[in-house]
């Protein structure tokens, strides 16, 4: 008699357990993934430290540099990836269209990226970033310039906070940087 009430006890607790598992904590872990993942599209929010195993010396490692991009900020849209070698520039088409995104979010974004390619690609020495419309260039020298600092030393990520993200809240700043940086032109298919 005490060995079936033990069991019927047993797998009244296991019942219970099974449905705060599959009723309240895998939601809820499901809920923080998906939080987590919308931060992951927005400078403002978006994780550096997932980016630093892209570190590389050479721009010229095609694969690492498009995962690059794929975790940055604008990685779901579909886009190409072109390597000119010689001039150590990179050129990213993005296939899909901006058509509906708000201007100061994909302004942010293009300063966002832009920097993190340089910051984590030593010798990449110029980005090419083609839209529907428009074609955005943009060097590594200017970038330096605009930091004041060797760009390596972004990769820290408390810096990187402080110097690259935290400032894109700033309207002015953004609209400043890519007025001062970027070479702008219509974009000629």
């Amino acid at each position: 008699m005490k060995k079936n009430i033990l069991i019927i006890a047993l797998l009244v607790v296991g019942i219970c357990g099974l449905a705060l598992v599959e009723g309240y904590i895998r939601p809820e872990i499901r809920k923080r993934e998906q939080n987590y993942l919308a931060e992951q599209s927005d400078p403002l929010t978006h994780d550096f430290s997932r980016l630093l195993e892209f570190k590389s010396r050479h721009m010229g490692d095609a694969p690492n540099l498009s995962n690059l991009n794929y975790h940055l900020p604008l990685g779901g849209l579909k886009m190409k990836l072109q390597l000119y070698p010689e001039k150590l520039t990179a050129e990213i088409t993005y296939e899909d269209s901006v058509a509906g995104m708000e201007t100061e979010f994909f302004e942010r974004t293009l300063v966002y990226n832009a920097t993190a390619n340089f910051v984590l690609i030593d010798n990449l020495e110029a980005l090419i970033l083609n839209f529907e419309r428009y074609s955005y260039a943009i060097s590594r020298s200017t970038v330096e310039s605009w930091y004041g600092a060797t760009l390596k030393t972004l990769q820290d990520e408390t810096r990187w906070a402080e110097e690259v993200q935290h400032p894109l809240s700033d309207r002015a700043y953004v609209k400043s940087f890519i007025e001062e940086n970027f070479t702008v032109q219509p974009r000629v298919r």
